[in-house]
């Protein structure tokens, strides 16, 4: 039997996501491909998924860093150009609280382990393998990345291809990390 806090609880986590989907879905669809849109409303995101490992992994463990999961596939083109980009942003944010997780979107494990090593991607990758999370987190086009903030809050979407190694985005995300 479920307790009525185990159920208030769960109505909560609910009632968020669905709030986290509905924002996302309302953000600026005007904003070009790629730049990168402040979320209006901050709200506390969830990701519990298995890496190439099999190891199963969550936001927990990015506690207090700014974080960009990067939602991606290796047959989207704009996807793997924007890679070198991040591992440009993952050095010039070297030595402050940040850190990238990739998230690859339907596809088998095999072929995202060559995608990561042909890429030389130096951040974890989990496996979406029935998009679900993808779904879940209201994106709708390849790439899509969030930026966190230290308490796994939703800050930043990207829809498209971002530069990561601009220097306003750097900024942004230096900023961010500050907090």
């Amino acid at each position: 039997m479920i307790s009525i806090t185990t159920r208030h609880a769960a109505f909560h986590i609910t009632l968020a996501t669905a709030l986290l989907v509905f924002i996302l879905w309302l953000s600026p669809l005007s904003a070009s491909a790629g730049e990168l849109i402040e979320v209006p409303v901050v709200l506390r995101a969830e990701l519990n998924l298995p890496d190439l490992s099999g190891q199963p992994r969550s936001l927990d463990e990015f506690a207090g860093k700014v974080l960009l999961i990067n939602f991606w596939a290796s047959w989207c083109r704009p996807c793997i150009e924007e890679v070198p980009g991040i591992q440009r942003l993952i050095e010039a944010m070297a030595g402050a609280p940040f850190a990238v997780v990739g998230v690859n979107v339907g596809e088998g494990e095999r072929r995202v382990q060559a995608a990561v090593k042909r890429l030389r991607m130096e951040f974890p990758v989990l496996l979406d393998n029935d998009s679900a999370a993808f779904k879940s987190w209201g994106a709708t086009v390849l790439p899509t990345a969030y930026v966190l903030d230290g308490n796994g809050r939703v800050r930043y979407i990207g829809r498209g291809p971002v530069e990561w190694d601009r220097v306003d985005v750097i900024d942004r995300l230096v900023q961010l990390a500050g907090e």
